[in-house]
């Protein structure tokens, strides 16, 4: 085996111990993502379902940078099977989330041209991405795109809604765009790792989205006293455009409404919770960095335990 193969198969098959670990970990710690405000919690939701992730980047990098550093040019060796089944295990787990991209990608482009086929731009301020106004029988008011958004708005909703109400709900979306969440959306569904698969992902999912609802309800309150009553009121009269018995819609967008029931949001936005604190992001940057700058020291050792791995697994 080359020194290339070899660099190859030590990383890939690092990439899969590290996720597995991680994702051994996850349901101990989802619990945590429940506690706080909605900022906080969406932030700890996404940060758990993100750690096989980028347990898995970590430990691949750190695995080749070590091999690198201290693995001699020219030496043939072999490892062990174990080694190749899990490599191979990554390229698999790399090819599924791929397709779950590239199937995303497709349903969220055959939804918008449906939307757009009799499309109308719309001037509505109080958001700063293009609004079209369509046809719908679903009320929907979504925010589509990930790096270049529009607000798709069905005209029953621009009838029922008073302005007021629509400034609101114009709140509430440019919340979901300052945030970027149908990028975090975009990137939970496609992550590399086992973790896809098991119930505790999905809860964690649904976590985070309840959580970034609640957060772009919060932005109504920048609208004076009068902000959060408003929105409540628009949430339920858009409820109430949908037709009856209808599931919750699927939409592969951030969204005012997806046919669940709204009474915990409105009920919320009229008796607001206690403040919550902001996530601490500087500390867990820190203690992420210090975590790193151990790795890079130790990279001999790390070394030594993949020459152990190598020699010593099947």
């Amino acid at each position: 085996m080359t020194y290339e193969v070899r660099l190859a198969v030590l990383s890939l098959a690092a990439f899969a111990i590290g996720g597995l670990v991680a994702a051994a970990l996850v349901p101990w710690l989802s619990g945590r993502a429940r506690a706080g405000g909605p900022r906080s919690r969406a932030a700890t939701a996404l940060a758990i379902r993100l750690l096989p992730a980028a347990a898995s980047c970590g430990l691949a990098a750190l695995v080749a940078i070590a091999f690198v550093a201290f693995e001699p040019h020219g030496r043939l060796e072999t490892t062990g099977t174990l080694l190749v089944v899990l490599a191979v295990m990554t390229v698999g787990l790399a090819g599924i989330a791929a397709a779950r991209w590239y199937l995303m990608v497709r349903t969220t482009d055959r939804v918008v041209r449906r939307w757009m086929a009799d499309a109308e731009p719309a001037t509505l301020e109080g958001i700063d991405v293009p609004v079209f106004a369509v046809s719908s029988v679903f009320p929907i008011v979504s925010v589509v795109g990930l790096f270049r958004p529009r607000l798709i708005v069905a005209r029953s909703v621009l009838a029922a809604c008073t302005p007021e109400e629509m400034r609101a709900i114009l709140a509430h979306e440019q919340g979901h765009i300052d945030r970027r969440d149908n990028l975090r959306r975009a990137v939970l569904s496609a992550l590399p790792d086992v973790l896809g698969w098991l119930p505790v992902s999905r809860r964690l999912i649904a976590d985070w989205h309840a959580a970034t609802e609640e957060a772009a309800d919060d932005r109504a309150a920048r609208l004076g006293e009068a902000g959060r009553p408003l929105l409540a009121q628009a949430l339920v009269k858009v409820a109430r455009l949908a037709p009856a018995a209808l599931e919750p819609q699927p939409l592969p967008a951030s969204a005012l409404y997806r046919g669940e029931g709204v009474e915990h949001r409105v009920r919320r936005l009229l008796v607001p919770e206690s403040p919550a604190s902001s996530p601490r992001v500087a500390p867990r940057l820190a203690i992420a960095a210090l975590i790193l700058a151990a790795a890079l020291v130790s990279l001999e050792t790390v070394h030594l335990i993949v020459e152990a791995a190598v020699h010593g697994l099947p």
